[in-house]
């Protein structure tokens, strides 16, 4: 092995390291895959919101008989605001209309096994940002 890779491996260690005192495996999982991530070819609606943070997420749905069919989303924030979109985009994917708007960032957090409470606005963000998008969705799809 280069030199090179080991500084590389252990750069990777340290990051990763870090990562698992602050945040839950599955706020890691999800950043580092992403479920959903990219705007749909065929959206029935969508909206961007821009958080306190000065994050944006983008939600794309496409609904079919009153539920959502599917779901993509583009971020250009932090670490957890995009484990936040994928982990909301995997939950919401198959939701009714009204099942979808009653969701809170609280069940959002729940999912992920947790958030630091500096990083629970990302989840509010992307909460409020499918409820923006829904509202301008026609639920009779």
């Amino acid at each position: 092995m280069s030199e090179n890779m080991k500084i590389f491996d252990e750069v990777e260690e340290m990051i990763t390291s870090a990562e698992k005192k602050q945040f839950s495996e599955k706020v890691i999982e999800h950043f580092h895959n992403p479920r959903n991530y990219g705007k749909l070819d065929n959206y029935d609606c969508y909206t961007y919101m821009t958080g306190i943070c000065g994050d944006t997420v983008g939600f794309f749905l496409k609904l079919s008989e009153g539920k959502i069919e599917r779901i993509g989303y583009e971020t250009d924030g932090c670490g957890p605001t995009v484990a936040c979109a994928s982990a909301l985009s995997c939950m919401a994917e198959g939701l009714s209309f009204a099942e979808a708007m009653s969701m809170q960032g609280k069940d959002l957090v729940d999912y992920l096994d947790g958030l630091p409470i500096e990083n629970t606005h990302c989840a509010d963000l992307a909460v409020n940002t499918l409820k923006g998008a829904l509202e301008k969705c026609n639920t009779d799809s």
